[in-house]
């Protein structure tokens, strides 16, 4: 049995994690946590054998939580699931001892495909960090991005400066809706924070977004 810390601020990314993994005999959810401090919090109390580690965490990151089991020996393996990183933040995290970098966009079973290899001792890497030609900038991105109709009403109201309240008023649904369909839209740009989300709306589809 694999005993997993799962890390990631969005609670509606935890539970749905937790609920996928717990369909697999091999792996013990142990903990879950949303912060740095809570990380390092129960890594220092508990034993793990895998970190499901997201590398944005609120105004802090993940590499904090890297560095810190660096810093004090922790012989467990870690997986980063993140949205997405340049290459120079995957190269620093494999610097640092991460067993595997795995992005969001990618379906369930492969997610699991990745934590059994990374536990048996191989390394992850994403496909698109394989690829040395491959163009993982947010306009590269937004290029190839499809926008779904609540893809654009959630641009719209990023653009508009809407917190993600303001925005589940408009739409009539939940802000966990709303946080949702802001990871997909990360995901789909090549984007981590909402100010490059508004910059990749503001070069590639200002002329959509204000019809």
């Amino acid at each position: 049995m694999t005993n997993v810390l799962l890390v990631d601020d969005h609670a509606l990314f935890r539970e749905g994690l937790s609920r996928l993994l717990a369909a697999d005999s091999d792996i013990h959810v142990a903990a879950q946590c949303a912060t740095v401090g809570e990380a390092l919090e129960l890594m220092s109390s508990q034993k793990f054998d895998l970190v499901l580690l997201d590398y944005e965490l609120g105004d802090r990151r993940g590499n904090e939580v890297v560095l810190a089991a660096q810093e004090r020996g922790f012989d467990g393996r870690i997986l980063i699931v993140t949205v997405g990183l340049t290459r120079a933040e995957v190269r620093q995290m494999l610097n640092h001892g991460v067993n595997g970098i795995f992005l969001k966009n990618h379906p369930p079973e492969m997610l699991l495909e990745a934590i059994h290899k990374v536990v048996a001792g191989e390394r992850w890497l994403d496909p698109k960090y394989l690829d040395p030609m491959a163009d993982d900038s947010p306009s590269a991105f937004a290029r190839r991005a499809k926008f779904t109709e609540r893809d654009r009403q959630v641009l719209r109201g990023v653009f508009e400066g809407l917190a993600n309240k303001e925005l589940a008023e408009r739409l009539h649904v939940s802000e966990s809706a709303v946080k949702a369909s802001l990871q997909q839209l990360f995901s789909k740009t090549g984007v981590r924070t909402r100010s490059q989300l508004v910059r990749v709306a503001l070069e590639h589809y200002r002329r959509e977004l204000l019809n």
